[in-house]
């Protein structure tokens, strides 16, 4: 008894202690990767906006012929929303500088995705614009979510750099 005791008293000051370290964890986590490209913000929105597209430039969204993919919303004679397997993606809102997709898989929280397209007003002679693609990650209080989230650049900031340099090499041809 006195042992079942002890161990289940370990136990939870181990939680505790677990816990309390997770909260010096961020809950809000965003990875971002920028790239500079030689052409115009309006041949970045076109491969950017055409979720058709993806498969071309972004890793994410490689080999569709192998998976189930449904087209889910095409209003206004543009596609808007995809579902492969089982994430979907949503263009949120698009503004002049900045669109934004929702990634939801199953019942996870979803994933914010976004693109700017940086000009350099200020610079002439500038002949190229910044492309910054990042993913906002927003975390339950859990220990082992947060824990996690230290993995997420290793496994998701490769793939973007990869994205980017695609879309990169697609329109600077």
């Amino acid at each position: 008894m006195r042992i079942i005791k002890l161990a289940l008293l370990s136990f939870i000051i181990l939680f505790l202690l677990i816990t309390g370290i997770s909260l010096f964890i961020p809950s809000h986590i965003r990875i971002s990767k920028a790239i500079n490209i030689r052409t115009l913000p309006d041949s970045v929105w076109s491969q950017l906006d055409d979720l058709k597209k993806w498969e071309r430039w972004n890793p994410f969204f490689s080999n569709l012929a192998a998976k189930k993919v449904e087209y889910l919303d095409t209003a206004n004679g543009t596609l808007n929303a995809v579902k492969v397997e089982t994430t979907t993606v949503r263009w949120k809102e698009k503004n002049a500088g900045e669109h934004i997709a929702e990634m939801q898989n199953g019942n996870r929280q979803p994933v914010i995705s976004g693109w700017r397209c940086i000009t350099a007003d200020a610079y002439a002679q500038v002949d190229s614009i910044t492309v910054q693609w990042y993913m906002d990650f927003k975390l339950h209080w859990y220990p082992w979510e947060k824990f996690g989230s230290l993995m997420l650049e290793g496994s998701y900031g490769s793939q973007m750099e990869k994205g980017l340099t695609n879309l990169k090499t697609i329109l600077e041809k």
